[in-house]
């Protein structure tokens, strides 16, 4: 299909009105051809994906409109409408799809058409579809119909399989913070908890793991104690900006309201795109290049993150020991409260490079308990000042609300997994496979939820299991 019909049958599928402009019109090598739109305020959004041949592949509607609860339609209505537009574009999709769950999000409904395979749901397949309250479609995601793939001749017995686990279960006890929305937990916040550190998923016909996800587990780490806490520290009265380092040359370019953080943006004021279009690459040079972006706590208005996109150079060549030394001092400046709490991540790879930049990595703990939380400092060696800084996301006062001492043991957790999980089968995608297939795994679950383990509550002895 020709670009102008493409783009004709594009704004065909999003409710355009004038104050939205075309921010990318993309045609790339693999056929497919993305048009976005934004307001002026750029806090609203419409992006469409279609094939060459003008089959729509996604569609998200970002607005900001509010709906009365008087106005929100059921769930079966709002899935009647999912189903009317899955066979609008794909009319003949429910022969080879099947209408098969529902989630509630936040403000919509997503509603999954898949295809089953011995009664299970091929994954990257079918089609994802948004509701909002008022049956508006507002996010679409078609993955298509694949290659059903083989059948293995003869499954594992879950017998061996638990005889694996038994044999291959790790946990270790830390602080981590959880959420309700991924997981199954009353309260959001930090929880002492047994992390369960290995990775359940077996070939269906053989008892070999099938790993999908590549951990970086074979370069040795160890921690080494921080330098002591000044006893005369100054306190720090410098604002964001002196933190980050923003001077007059900079100005500020947009300011986004994340929920629980404000972005922050700053860029040269005499900067100019070269060679400006509406490619994706030219959208994010747009968003990105040369600037200077922040992250700033809504409840304490202090800075949780910032990163320099813009290049700075000097005359210095610091050696690592003089950039650690700049990252502690940069530590006891923007985060005195977090320092006891912290030590330094040290790999044993570590060397002495040439880099223009050192980054550091702080690991946080409490009384011995690893909290699954780090901090990162990044030293530019040229010029001495921080290019990058990641803080903590986690709260000193809720921290001290946690116990130390779990009123479950070791052995006890260990016990508790064992007593709770069991396998359920999965068809699970081939990535490192030129064409694409699937073959058929085992994966751990919890025997009540069906959901993965991935914690046991310390001191209630609660599973804890994901729920995305």
């Amino acid at each position: 299909m020709h670009k102008d019909k493409l783009k004709e049958r594009a704004l065909s599928m999003v409710p355009l009105t004038s104050h939205y402009k075309l921010m990318i019109e993309e045609y790339s090598e693999d056929k497919i051809v993305m048009f976005s739109w934004v307001n002026e305020q750029q806090d609203e959004s419409m992006t469409v994906e279609l094939d060459c041949t003008g089959n729509l592949i996604y569609l998200s509607i970002e607005k900001n409109d509010s709906v009365s609860v008087e106005d929100t339609l059921s769930i079966e209505e709002k899935r009647k409408c999912a189903e009317h537009f899955l066979l609008s574009h794909y009319p003949s999709a429910l022969e080879d799809l099947t209408f098969s769950k529902t989630k509630e999000l936040s403000g919509v409904d997503l509603f999954y058409f898949e295809q089953i395979v011995m009664d299970i749901p091929l994954k990257q397949a079918g089609c994802l579809i948004s509701v909002d309250a008022l049956g508006n479609i507002v996010r679409f995601r078609y993955n298509g119909v694949k290659t059903s793939p083989g059948i293995p001749s003869q499954l594992v017995s879950k017998k061996a399989l638990m005889e694996h686990v038994r044999n291959t279960l790790m946990l270790q006890q830390v602080i981590t913070k959880l959420s309700h929305d991924v997981y199954n937990v009353k309260k959001d916040g930090l929880h002492l908890v047994y992390e369960v550190n290995s990775i359940f998923t077996y070939h269906a016909d053989s008892l070999e793991p099938s790993l999908t996800i590549i951990h970086d587990e074979n370069v040795p780490e160890s921690y080494a104690a921080l330098p002591p806490l000044q006893t005369n520290l100054i306190v720090n009265e410098n604002t964001n900006e002196e933190i980050i380092g923003i001077t007059d040359e900079l100005e500020l370019i947009r300011e986004v309201d994340m929920e629980l953080e404000i972005g922050v943006v700053w860029r040269k004021r005499d900067w100019k795109m070269s060679d400006k279009d509406l490619s994706i690459n030219s959208f994010f040079k747009m968003q990105s290049e040369d600037t200077v972006k922040a992250m700033i706590s809504k409840k304490t208005g202090k800075i949780r993150s910032f990163g320099w996109m813009h290049e700075r150079i000097g005359n210095l060549q610091l050696s690592q020991e003089a950039c650690y030394q700049k990252a502690i001092d940069f530590l006891l400046k923007i985060i005195p409260d977090y320092y006891p709490y912290l030590q330094r991540l040290i790999r044993e790879d570590e060397e002495e490079d040439e880099r223009k930049s050192k980054s550091f990595t702080f690991h946080a703990h409490n009384q011995g308990i690893s909290i699954l939380d780090m901090v990162i400092v990044v030293v530019n060696r040229t010029t001495g000042q921080i290019d990058f800084y990641s803080g903590p996301n986690f709260d000193l006062d809720e921290l001290t609300q946690i116990p130390t001492v779990q009123a479950m043991s070791m052995e006890e957790a260990y016990r508790q997994f064992l007593e709770n999980v069991d396998f359920q089968l999965a068809w699970d995608k081939d990535y490192d496979d030129d064409k694409e297939s699937y073959h058929l795994v085992y994966q751990a679950c919890d025997r009540h939820t069906r959901s993965p383990i991935r914690y046991i509550d310390a001191t209630t002895g609660a599973i804890i299991v994901s729920n995305v």
